[in-house]
């Protein structure tokens, strides 16, 4: 089940990268073709408005992400829970509780079927 973890981790860390964030085939992968998503700005978006977004955003803002849960709700769904930032002036900004829905579709690839960002409270 480690192994499992590591790996959609790493998937989870890939969709952080920007160059990868850009790349219109990355994203097809990763994401599941009902995939959904409640955004930290409180707006629902799916797949299509997430390419679209991803790939026409010009900065190249880096997410960073620590303490990783994973919870295997059954043979085809691992649910993962971590905190993502940004860096400012070795600051962290930012700060997001993160939950993504992994599911294995039928050739036993693994896909971000949903995924929510609620802000962190400051205090």
């Amino acid at each position: 089940m480690e192994e499992l973890y590591k790996k959609l981790i790493q998937q989870e860390k890939t969709l952080h990268k920007s160059t990868h964030r850009k790349n219109t085939d990355v994203l097809i992968q990763l994401l599941h073709n009902e995939f959904m998503e409640f955004c930290r700005s409180g707006v629902c978006v799916n797949k299509t408005d997430t390419i679209n977004s991803l790939t026409s955003d010009n900065s190249n803002i880096e997410i960073y992400s620590e303490n990783y849960q994973g919870s295997q709700l059954s043979d085809d769904v691992v649910l993962l829970t971590y905190i993502s930032y940004q860096l400012e002036d070795n600051r962290k900004i930012k700060q997001t509780y993160r939950s993504s829905l992994w599911i294995k579709n039928s050739y036993d690839d693994w896909q971000l079927r949903f995924h929510q960002g609620t802000a962190k409270s400051k205090g």
